[in-house]
């Protein structure tokens, strides 16, 4: 599973995290029963400390995403439907706004900037598939 997190977009990184699982499990990304990472193996991967992986996962739960199950570990919950096409692309419109505010910020052109959001899709997606 691959996530990206950014020090310096001013958003902490627990609530990076958090978004990123919860557009995977609203986008049916990742699929209902599907087990997360363990918080160890997490933290390792993202070089944060396990508590910070914890909170989101305590988050997560809170929020009726996942479900901990003593000694497996914490599982996407069964109980949502996937998000329509419509309810996904809203779910990307503040992350679209915060890169095209930054991108603006930075005097970025706009064809350029669009050619970074089109070279990230596409790392992305050769990433999913490697993972899949």
């Amino acid at each position: 599973m691959f996530f990206t997190l950014n020090s310096s977009s001013g958003v902490p990184l627990y609530r990076q995290l958090f978004d990123q699982i919860r557009h995977r499990i609203g986008s049916g990304q990742m699929a209902d029963g599907e087990q997360l990472p363990s918080v160890r193996e997490l933290s390792a991967q993202l070089h944060l400390n396990p508590l910070t992986v914890s909170k989101v996962f305590s988050l997560l739960e809170q929020n009726g995403l996942v479900e901990t199950r003593r000694g497996l570990g914490t599982f996407v919950t069964r109980r949502r439907p996937p998000l329509s096409p419509t309810a996904r692309l809203k779910q990307l419109r503040p992350l679209a706004e915060q890169f095209a505010a930054e991108a603006a910020h930075l005097r970025v052109p706009e064809a350029e900037a669009l050619r970074l959001v089109a070279e990230a899709v596409d790392e992305a997606g050769r990433h999913e598939e490697k993972t899949a």
